[in-house]
């Protein structure tokens, strides 16, 4: 992975450095992948590491399989660590569900009824549970889910007029798939990062500071990569496995960084 680029930078007159992912660097003069050890980390192995991390994966992936066998090959060995962990079975419920829609990208209801014999519920826990989180994709979607938050902070910094804009540029209706296959769009309720609205969660990424205009070059890079794309802010791909990326975030360049002030709530004027 190249850090180039990715160098943490004085956003203010006292020195700090706060490029949104790094938190107050300080004196430290630090990449995105330094901060999160990325390097340290390595590759995650489809089979899984030890119990103790094998629940740690991201499950929202660009390549999936809807029609992929479920918990085979070194799913199945992943599978096996999972439930290794837990006292017993009905306790791994959730990373189980994690496991499926990693594979397949959503759960459809042969899914769960696969989840509910290997933990032995009924059909009807099972989808009780995943129809409770909204994590859980129960329909196909597109290779990128496209989360733009429009709760309190990112609404009041124009979280709606983001959305509105991937609406426009994908082509696509809210929760339904663009014609080329490759968005879903929807709003989310608040995705913790409430200090730099707008914020987007695409697949397992945080897109930080975002406003409609950065939107065309978002979906771009998204579409002649296939991946989270990098900026002149952000980082380049961090790879992680197959399919895999770790998170990272996105930032446009600072001199897109102001907010309007004349933002109403909704609902307002």
């Amino acid at each position: 992975m190249s850090d180039e680029g990715t160098k943490s930078t004085s956003t203010a007159d006292d020195g700090m450095k706060n490029p949104g992912w790094a938190g107050e660097t300080g004196e430290f003069d630090l990449s995105e992948s330094e901060v999160r050890g990325v390097d340290y980390v390595g590759e995650q192995p489809t089979e899984g590491w030890d119990a103790g991390g094998v629940t740690a994966y991201p499950y929202q992936r660009a390549e999936r399989d809807p029609e992929a066998p479920l918990f085979e090959g070194p799913y199945r060995e992943r599978l096996e660590k999972i439930l290794r962990r837990y006292p017993n079975r009905r306790a791994a419920l959730l990373p189980v569900l994690n496991l499926a829609q990693e594979i397949r990208g959503h759960l459809s209801q042969e899914a769960l009824e696969r989840v509910a014999e290997v933990v032995g519920e009924t059909p009807a826990t099972v989808r009780g549970v995943a129809t409770f989180y909204t994590m859980y994709n129960k329909r196909p979607v597109g290779r990128h889910l496209i989360q733009v938050c429009t709760n309190v902070s990112c609404n009041l910094c124009g979280g709606h007029d983001v959305f509105k804009s991937f609406l426009e540029h994908t082509g696509a209706e809210p929760g339904t798939i663009s014609e080329d296959g490759e968005f879903t769009v929807i709003e989310a309720e608040c995705l913790g990062a409430c200090g730099f609205p707008t914020v987007v969660q695409i697949n397992d990424r945080y897109f930080e500071n975002v406003e409609p205009e950065h939107v065309p070059e978002i979906l771009a890079r998204l579409r002649a990569s296939g991946t989270a794309p990098a900026s002149d802010g952000g980082t380049d791909r961090a790879s992680s496995g197959p399919g895999l990326e770790t998170e990272s975030r996105w930032e446009p360049e600072a001199k897109s960084r102001s907010k309007p002030t004349s933002k109403k709530p909704r609902g307002e004027g």
